[in-house]
């Protein structure tokens, strides 16, 4: 029999090396190494990279939780490098995943600051359909601009419903409400949903407005756990959510995922690969949870 060096296997073996998978797979995971739009302790341009390595085959096998075998069945198209500018590279975010969309594959991108989810988002629009962000977070994202630039990693959220094809945004974990972002909290309140951290004890509450077959793409901003369970971010708030509150929603869910990011892992702030493993785990799980839910469906 062939051993496996299971050493060198990156993301648990997850990552297909078939060329015909990677031709037509439709689970993807896409790499966003862009941190110029953070405002502070940048270092997210390192996160894609550390979550392939940090998730490897010495301690990590490509069953989820829940059962769910992902061996080979992944694709990784790499990384996508930043442009010149951020409106360029904005731009070319939003065209490549535009092409993911229009051809029915589920990405799952690693960030890379917050302002990557917007270009993302904005392709969703090729769907043609309504779709619902869930937005796990520290911060509500809300300034319409921060130190004179709307597309501030701290704006990602205001950007988000002012697009049309967005029908809601609930966001969960947030603990860092300032009388700026609830105006705008006010201004999108017939779209927005948010569940403050100091309410989220024990289970986190699915929202009630999706149903089962509402389109979802979900963004996990790391700082959205508490600094314990993710020390790698560059805006720590304590008395955020746990892993095992954020797992269990992923796994619970009942609607169709179109697409998750998980982004803001600054390796150079975290503890022996302890937000990067949590990240990969999301991803593995949210995978996991979409393959699941397919087959379903077929």
């Amino acid at each position: 029999m062939m051993m496996i060096d299971r050493a060198s296997l990156p993301f648990a073996g997850c990552f297909t090396l078939d060329p015909e998978r990677r031709r037509r797979g439709r689970l993807v995971f896409v790499g966003l190494p862009s941190d110029g739009q953070s405002s502070y302790r940048r270092g997210c341009a390192a996160g894609p990279e550390r979550v392939r390595r940090a998730y490897d085959g010495r301690s990590y096998h490509a069953t989820t939780e829940l059962g769910v075998n992902l061996a080979g069945q992944i694709v990784d198209l790499g990384d996508w490098a930043p442009q010149g500018t951020w409106a360029e590279t904005k731009e070319s975010y939003r065209h490549r995943a535009a092409a993911l969309f229009r051809a029915g594959r589920i990405p799952f991108f690693v960030g890379g600051d917050h302002a990557v989810t917007v270009p993302i988002v904005e392709a969703l629009a090729v769907l043609g359909q309504p779709v619902h962000l869930v937005q796990i977070d520290a911060h509500p994202d809300l300034y319409p601009q921060f130190d004179g630039d709307p597309y501030s990693h701290a704006c990602v959220a205001a950007r988000f419903l002012e697009m049309e094809h967005i029908a809601s945004v609930t966001q969960i974990g947030i603990r860092t409400l300032n009388h700026v972002q609830a105006e705008q909290a006010a201004r999108f309140a017939s779209r927005l949903e948010i569940q403050r951290a100091r309410d989220c004890h024990g289970s986190l509450r699915h929202p009630q407005h999706l149903q089962q077959e509402a389109l979802v793409y979900m963004t996990i901003d790391l700082d959205g756990f508490d600094p314990a369970f993710a020390p790698g971010v560059s805006h720590p708030v304590p008395g955020g959510l746990t892993s095992r509150q954020v797992l269990d929603f992923i796994q619970g869910a009942r609607w169709k995922l179109v697409g998750m990011d998980v982004v803001e892992l600054n390796p150079d702030l975290d503890v022996r690969d302890q937000t990067a493993i949590l990240a990969a785990r999301l991803l593995h799980e949210g995978m996991g949870y979409a393959v699941a839910h397919d087959d379903q469906r077929s």
